[in-house]
């Protein structure tokens, strides 16, 4: 405690925040979350007793509590999937055993199908009917993430998607109001703004808007390609990527406020010699953890990287975590039965009472 303290003091004395911040639009995109199951017992580990599995798109968040939904932020489309008071957490009744969020929308997963609420400009929700209450769309799936405009989903080993296809990342060719099957095999999933990543066969797959390189390859974008890299686990954000490969993070794309964590070619996957157990993106910064402790780089216009100091490389912020979520312009990090909220806070999203920003880790209640 004593670290986090004396880091907010000195961040508070030498980080100013322009409150005329230049605004993009963009979505961010937080990071799945993966249960061990694996132990010395060979028994699942006991069930979170508070929120977990939090993931946050533009400026709403969602996590899962006692088996459902919980929801904060945002609800100008009807994200939220409830009505009520947005600016704290509050249960949307709506069972689920994963969900995540994409820009103005989200997914979840419950009785083996996708469910979905919010914003349907493009039949991202895959479905008809009201969109701001959860239902299902009828697709089976083991694994779903959002875009944008669109979203990805895993259902007998191979990807389906939906929604929004100006840059060819649905991977079939054309836009599609209803889950599709794209044909390509993969054991996960991350979509970005405009494209998309998937691990098959121990290396990236690609699809996409591919304007700063964030495909990592040449080649068509508007369907999956190989890129050669080997990875363990792949992120995506808004025009970047990250991997984790051989213990430490590579990354590739734009690279404009820093977000790659790392100097040379940014068109092809490079070694950033950050070592990492984790990693996650937001639009433009991310964060890992190495040594039980969250590391951050990229944009930090309103104090998401919860620290101070060069943006351009990874640099420990002394805050504690065995889970990190990345959002639009803000984080979470999750230690033990705790939640450390910081970055962009207009819409109430960091879960504190008040729609002030945090330019550290500030502990957030449990609901």
């Amino acid at each position: 405690m004593l670290k986090k303290h004396l880091l907010g003091a000195a961040l508070a004395a030498g980080l100013s925040l322009s409150a005329h911040a230049d605004f993009i639009y963009s979505v961010p995109f937080g990071i799945d979350f993966h249960v061990d199951l694996s132990n010395s017992g060979g028994t699942p580990p006991p069930a979170p007793t508070g929120l977990h599995s939090i993931d946050c798109g533009y400026f709403h968040c969602y996590g899962l509590k006692d088996g459902t939904i919980w929801s904060i932020g945002y609800n100008g489309w009807g994200q939220l999937g409830r009505s009520g008071n947005v600016t704290v957490w509050a249960d949307t009744g709506q069972p689920a055993d994963q969900v995540v969020s994409g820009g103005y929308h989200g997914y979840a997963i419950h009785n083996g199908t996708i469910w979905s609420a919010g914003q349907d400009s493009y039949g991202q929700l895959g479905r008809t009917g009201d969109r701001t209450v959860w239902s299902d769309t009828g697709q089976p799936a083991d694994k779903v993430t959002a875009g944008e405009r669109h979203g990805y989903a895993l259902h007998n080993g191979t990807i389906w998607s939906v929604g929004h296809n100006q840059y060819g990342q649905t991977g079939l060719g054309w836009g599609t109001g209803s889950w599709t099957d794209t044909g390509q095999p993969a054991t996960d999933i991350s979509a970005g703004q405009f494209h998309g990543y998937a691990l098959h066969n121990g290396t990236i797959w690609s699809v996409g808007h591919n304007a700063y390189s964030q495909l990592g390859r040449g080649g068509s974008d508007s369907y999956w390609g190989d890129t050669g890299q080997p990875a363990d686990q792949v992120v995506a954000g808004a025009y970047h990527g990250y991997a984790l490969h051989n213990g430490n993070i590579w990354s590739v794309g734009s690279d404009g406020v820093g977000q790659l964590g790392r100097s040379g070619d940014t068109s092809v996957w490079g070694d950033t010699g950050q070592p990492a157990t984790k990693v996650a993106a937001g639009l433009y910064h991310g964060y890992a953890i190495h040594n039980g402790t969250v590391w951050s780089a990229g944009q930090n216009s309103y104090g998401q990287l919860g620290r101070i100091g060069d943006p351009y490389i990874w640099v420990d912020t002394g805050q504690t975590a065995d889970e990190i979520v990345g959002g639009g312009y803000n984080g979470y990090a999750i230690d033990g039965n705790a939640l450390w909220a910081v970055g962009y806070n207009a819409y109430y999203q960091l879960g504190l009472g008040d729609n002030t920003n945090r330019i550290i880790f500030t502990e957030s209640p449990q609901p």
